[in-house]
């Protein structure tokens, strides 16, 4: 009887201390995903901030474009309009 004990004993002792190992390992599992996750959510929101950034720049480069695109056109109608005026000119002073 005093040898089951022993045998039951000791088993016990080594169901506890493998219990002890298997919540040590999911603790760590669960610390690292825990870390990890919050590591990934500061980096989400490194690159949101980058994004806004950069979308604001492109904002402003769009706006540029525009205003250049506009003033080029009217540049094109004034040179238009000056050739057809030195034509104009050129035919007056043949006659």
């Amino acid at each position: 009887m005093s040898n089951t004990n022993t045998e039951r004993s000791s088993s016990l002792a080594f169901e506890k201390l493998c219990m002890a190992a298997l919540t040590a390992v999911i603790i760590g599992m669960l610390s690292w995903v825990g870390l990890t996750v919050n590591q990934n959510q500061l980096q989400y929101a490194r690159i949101e901030e980058r994004l806004a950034s950069q979308s604001i720049i492109l904002k402003d480069l769009q706006n540029k474009f525009t205003d250049s695109a506009v003033w080029r056109s009217r540049i094109e109608t004034d040179m238009a309009l000056y050739n057809q005026r030195i034509r104009a000119l050129e035919q007056l002073n043949k006659k």
